[in-house]
């Protein structure tokens, strides 16, 4: 049985961004360096959220996040789906099952100067028409209805929208 004998080896690193060379000599002899893609520091990206409502807003959210562990991090996005992906940058999306906080604050439909089913800011005469909201032409109405909607109808939550778009534009509009 032979033993080999173990010499004192030196080390020798240089880091090159995303790619690591590790080189070992044995007393002034060079072996072939095994590159690696392991990096030093952790990862900075740029992460762009949108969220789609039901009502037609699209929330953005930009941060700037730092990443050690890429397990972890595309755990913190399960449910989201990947828009765009670039090397410092990546856009998220998902479909929010909701109305937008900020018609749930501020929305009534009434109607626009086309008489189509709007989602206005504010009271319709006051208010501006959001412009998320894609404009539905409403079926015949009776008088009353025509006035409620010019006095403007707001907006619960959103079940109620559901209602309402299914009330004055018909099934097919949803």
């Amino acid at each position: 049985m032979v033993l080999a004998s173990c010499s004192p080896a030196v080390l020798e690193g240089q880091d090159h961004s995303l790619m690591r060379s590790v080189e070992k000599t044995e007393k002034g002899t060079s072996e072939a360096s095994v590159e690696t893609l392991v990096q030093a520091e952790p990862l900075e990206l740029t992460i762009v959220m949108k969220e789609h409502y039901l009502d037609g807003v699209v929330e953005t959210t930009t941060k700037q996040e730092t990443i050690w562990s890429m397990m972890d991090f595309w755990a913190s996005y399960e449910g989201w789906r990947i828009e765009n992906q670039e090397l410092d940058r990546i856009v998220f999306q998902r479909q929010v099952e909701d109305i937008s906080p900020l018609t749930k604050q501020h929305g009534y439909f009434g109607l626009n100067e086309n008489g189509e089913l709007a989602v206005f800011q504010g009271i319709p005469n006051e208010g501006k028409v959001m412009e998320s909201f894609k404009p539905i032409p409403v079926k015949p109405l009776e008088s009353k209805r025509i006035d409620l909607l010019k006095g403007g109808i707001k907006i619960k939550d959103s079940s109620h929208f559901e209602q309402v778009v299914h009330q004055y534009a018909g099934e097919n509009q949803m």
